[in-house]
């Protein structure tokens, strides 16, 4: 009798200590990485169409990559676009959910913005970004959203 007792006790205590584990992580915050793996600049909460000032006819319904700069677009405004566009054609099967555009703005940094299919800003890239750590960012973005 005594040793069903034991036996069932170390296996209630078994069980349990997977959870008491995810209840300590949770609490103490120990064990969950800090840092992001994206390597744009995600913008916490998300800047509304409204805000930004975009055109809805041309940013809802898809994701859209949108280079801004500043003025007149020089050679390097379209070199930039070209490896944009390069980026939209690397992304082979899912690159019907994205559409690439250019605009001048004063109101948005330069450099390359992410914009959701409701018209949201949601990662921004500097103007000296990379093309397969921004290709990679898509690529994931794509993974775990459902919109577009």
């Amino acid at each position: 009798m005594a040793s069903n007792r034991c036996t069932f006790w170390a296996i209630w205590a078994l069980g349990m200590l997977p959870v008491l584990l995810a209840v300590a992580v949770y609490t103490t915050g120990v064990g969950i990485p800090n840092e992001q793996v994206n390597t744009g600049r995600l913008l916490q909460p998300a800047v509304p169409l409204q805000q930004w000032g975009g055109q809805a006819d041309r940013f809802t319904r898809h994701w859209s990559l949108l280079l801004v700069h500043r003025g007149g677009c020089d050679h390097g405004c379209l070199r930039q676009e070209e490896r944009l566009k390069r980026i939209h054609d690397a992304l082979g099967r899912d690159a019907d959910r994205f559409r690439v555009r250019m605009e001048a703005s004063d109101a948005l940094a330069p450099g390359v913005w992410v914009v959701d299919p409701l018209g949201n800003l949601v990662l921004h890239y500097g103007q000296a970004y990379e093309g397969k750590a921004v290709l990679t960012d898509l690529r994931r973005l794509l993974k775990a959203s459902r919109l577009g």
